[in-house]
C-alpha cells in the first residue's frame, strides 16, 4: 500500500511501494518469455510455410494428372490406360499424405471417400482428381467454404434471356 504526501508546488508524490518478494518480477524472466514467444512464432510460421508449399505442390500434381486425363479422354480412350493409372495412383498417395498432415478430419474423410470410388473409366479418375482439388482449395483458402454455392437471378425465364450478357468484359 503506498501513501501520498504533498510536495512542493502542491503536487502529490507517491511514496515508494515496497513489494513482497513474490511480487517482484525478474527482468531475465521477461526477456526469456519474450524470446520464447518469438521462437514459437518462428516455428509456427515455418510450419505454415511448409504446409502451404505441400498443398501447392499437391495442386500442381493434381493439375498435371487432370491434364493427362483430359488429353487421354480427348483421344477417345474411355478406360484408364496403365500409365495414367500409375500417375493417378502416385497423386492419390501424395494427396492422402498431404491432407492427413493438415489434421483436418473432414477433408481427409472426403479424400478417402473419393479414393474409394471406382477408377475404371478416365472420367471417374478425373472426378476423383477434381474432388481432391476442391478439398485442397478449401484447405488453402478457408473462406471459400463461406461462399454461397450458387446464385440464381430472380425473375421469370423470359426476363432472363439476356441476363448474362450484362457481365461481358468488353462493351
Amino acid at each position: 500500500m503506498s501513501t501520498t504526501r504533498a510536495g512542493r508546488l502542491g503536487t502529490v508524490i507517491r511514496e515508494p511501494e515496497v513489494l513482497e518478494r513474490s511480487q517482484v518480477v525478474d527482468p531475465g524472466l521477461l526477456i526469456e518469455s519474450a524470446t520464447e514467444e518469438v521462437h514459437a512464432a518462428r516455428r509456427r510460421h515455418r510450419r505454415e510455410v511448409v504446409e502451404r508449399t505441400r498443398l501447392r505442390r499437391l495442386v500442381e500434381r493434381v493439375d498435371s494428372a487432370i491434364e493427362l486425363c483430359e488429353e487421354t479422354h480427348l483421344q477417345g480412350i474411355k478406360e484408364v490406360p496403365p500409365d495414367v493409372a500409375e500417375r493417378a495412383q502416385k497423386v492419390f498417395v501424395f494427396a492422402r499424405g498431404a491432407v492427413r498432415k493438415t489434421g483436418d478430419v473432414d477433408a481427409l474423410s472426403t479424400v478417402e471417400t473419393a479414393l474409394a470410388r471406382r477408377q475404371v473409366k478416365i472420367t471417374e479418375v478425373m472426378d476423383i482428381l477434381w474432388t481432391i482439388q476442391e478439398v485442397v482449395f478449401d484447405l488453402m483458402l478457408p473462406w471459400r467454404t463461406q461462399l454461397p454455392e450458387d446464385v440464381e437471378p430472380e425473375g421469370d425465364e423470359a426476363s432472363l434471356v439476356g441476363f448474362w450478357r450484362e457481365f461481358r468484359l468488353h462493351p
